[in-house]
């Protein structure tokens, strides 16, 4: 530790400049300055600075020392920071980004409650489908209902959502049901823009084997609360998480279909650019969200 105090005294003299404004910064006399580095340059066996009344310089050995040692020290800061913001308050604003429909009809039910909880913070919520580039334009989590790939940001995975096909009765009744996912070439589908196959809707056979079909859309959008709403007024089938039309589907308002073909699920997650000094807000949102829609809820 003696060892570390003496080269810490060392990195604040070249950055504060002299021995006086280092001695002022760590409230100890420039004698006591001057002590710690003579027993740093002994211990090393090789000076460290060159002193004239009117300039301070490094040797190389200094600026070797320094260039290592002023590095490893803002690590050490950046982790005691991170232990000190992990016990503080939550407080500060909060950027979330979430696909409309889910922030329509499940997150703004419960941000009150989570404003209640933690008054000190204030929550700025952009609905909108596309992939929002985190870092680039600052949010702190996305909440994303799709197929995680391999990326550098942190996922915490809240649920596993189930994808359904369905159409109203007054369109079946016009076109018929389809009994197979081929069967659904000859439909009218309602296609969601954004998928990453917009064209293509993928299923597993009863017996768990891979099956895909290319869809025909006539209509095509990037919103889910409009594709229910075509779907409800009868133009075509739909495919979406279940939880976004699950009331319609109990209440006979769409009908299930290819109930024997489950398309792969999706994943309810909470994403966010690092855990590297996870702000106080963040980590209680995290754990907000997984309270509210993990398992069993």
């Amino acid at each position: 530790m003696e060892h570390l105090s003496d080269i810490a005294v060392f990195v604040r003299i070249i950055d504060r400049g002299s021995f006086t404004a280092a001695a002022d910064d760590l409230k100890l006399s420039k004698a006591a300055v001057s002590k710690y580095v003579g027993r740093l340059e002994t211990r090393m066996g090789v000076r460290l600075l060159n002193r004239t009344t009117r300039r301070l310089t490094l040797t190389e050995a200094g600026e070797a020392l320094y260039r290592r040692a002023s590095g490893a020290l803002s690590d050490l800061e950046a982790a005691e920071a991170e232990v000190l913001e992990l016990a503080g308050r939550p407080r500060g604003l909060l950027r979330v980004t979430a696909p409309p429909l889910f922030g329509t009809e499940f997150l703004s039910s419960r941000i009150c409650d989570f404003l209640h909880d933690y008054p000190d913070v204030r929550v700025d919520l952009h609905l909108d489908n596309r992939i929002a580039d985190l870092v680039g334009e600052r949010f702190d989590i996305a909440i994303r209902i799709t197929t995680l790939a391999a990326s550098s940001l942190v996922a915490r995975r809240l649920a596993e959502i189930r994808i359904a096909t369905a159409a109203s009765p007054a369109y079946l009744a016009h076109h018929g049901r389809p009994a197979a996912p081929a069967d659904l070439q000859r439909h009218e589908c309602l296609g969601f823009d954004l998928d990453r196959t917009p064209t293509e809707w993928h299923y597993r056979s009863p017996r768990g084997e891979p099956a895909a079909v290319r869809i025909r859309s006539r209509f095509r959008c990037g919103d889910d609360a409009m594709l229910k709403r075509t779907a409800l007024q009868g133009h075509g089938v739909l495919r979406m998480p279940e939880l976004f039309i699950r009331d319609e589907l109990e209440d006979g308002r769409l009908i299930r279909l290819l109930e024997n073909y489950d398309p792969p699920p999706v994943t309810l997650a909470a994403v966010f650019p690092t855990r590297a000094n996870l702000a106080p807000k963040v980590r209680v949102f995290v754990e907000f969200l997984a309270e509210q829609f993990g398992p069993g809820r």
